[in-house]
């Protein structure tokens, strides 16, 4: 068998060998580091080329880091989770339509929820999940942070179709029909048509349907009326007479009402379709830039030969 060589003895300044010890466990380690540190620089630099040296200064090094690593979760622990007092929340996209009341009103149900937490994700996500139930949104796709107290929503607001007075006063209804939250207001330059005398009283809940197929035909008008140029003139829609012949009427913003009969689809024999309606309605702008003509009466465009005036 081969000679190994394993070089000379590390001595101390003070003449004691510094011969390798053998030894696995932590006492090791310190044994050799008291006698390190009694040693000369040149001896220390032998030293720590042998198997020994090598090893003692490995596991120094890794019982250094695991103590500062030990020391500093308990630092960063608080740094991250420490709450914040104030929280300051904004909108990425904002409709046009949305009046400032609901859009502060929003940013204060956010703020409400995430004051006082560390703005973790789990508080974002918790965010996200009470703005959803609120029946404002169509979606929330992100509550995200974007500094120390400052906080960004990525979503979609419920976009409001008509108003619907009943005997409770009034209330938006999307475009689907469904109620939205009381509270909920448009801006003061956007134009929302009123809906009146529904059958049914509004739903018990926000982001219900509003039942009643005299509610559902005139969302079907409004759907195809709703960018015409003339649709600012159409204050509301009545629909008192639907239970008895199915009929829809139109007020215009001078009180003229404009018979406009049944929803799109379910036209009676001879009654005018969708299309002539709306061309009808487009023709009397085009002449007098209104849609009434100025008439205090009653307009029916229901006949699909003729416009009759009362």
């Amino acid at each position: 068998m081969g000679h190994v060589s394993r070089g000379p003895p590390l001595e101390a300044d003070d003449g004691s060998s510094m011969a390798p010890r053998r030894s696995n466990k932590a006492g090791g380690t310190i044994s050799n580091w008291k006698r390190v540190l009694k040693a000369s620089p040149t001896a220390i630099r032998e030293w720590s080329t042998t198997r020994t040296g090598r090893y003692t200064w490995l596991t120094t090094g890794v019982l250094a880091a695991i103590i500062c690593f030990t020391a500093l979760i308990p630092v960063l622990a608080r740094r991250v989770e420490k709450p914040v007092d104030t929280v300051t929340v904004t909108f990425s996209q904002v409709p046009h339509w949305a009046a400032p009341t609901i859009v502060d009103h929003l940013c204060e149900l956010a703020g409400t929820q995430l004051t006082g937490t560390p703005l973790s994700r789990a508080d974002l996500q918790a965010t996200r999940e009470e703005l959803l139930e609120s029946g404002f949104f169509n979606e929330v796709s992100q509550v995200r942070r974007i500094g120390p107290s400052e906080v960004v929503i990525d979503a979609s607001l419920v976009t409001p179709l008509a108003r619907v007075r009943d005997q409770n006063g009034q209330a938006l209804i999307d475009t689907h029909g469904r109620l939205m939250p009381p509270g909920c207001g448009v801006a003061g330059n956007v134009h929302v048509v009123t809906i009146e005398n529904p059958r049914y009283g509004r739903p018990d809940r926000p982001g219900d349907i509003w039942s009643g197929g005299d509610l559902a035909a005139a969302l079907r008008v409004l759907h195809h009326i709703s960018d015409a140029p003339w649709i600012t003139q159409v204050e509301a829609i009545d629909l008192s007479r639907y239970p008895a012949n199915g009929n829809l009427v139109l007020i215009s913003d001078n009180a003229s009402r404009i018979v406009w009969g049944s929803a799109p689809g379910n036209e009676k024999a001879m009654e005018s379709l969708l299309d002539r309606k709306i061309a009808r309605l487009d023709r009397l702008h085009r002449l007098s830039g209104r849609i009434d003509q100025y008439h205090p009466g009653e307009i029916d465009i229901t006949d699909a030969s003729l416009v009759v005036k009362r």
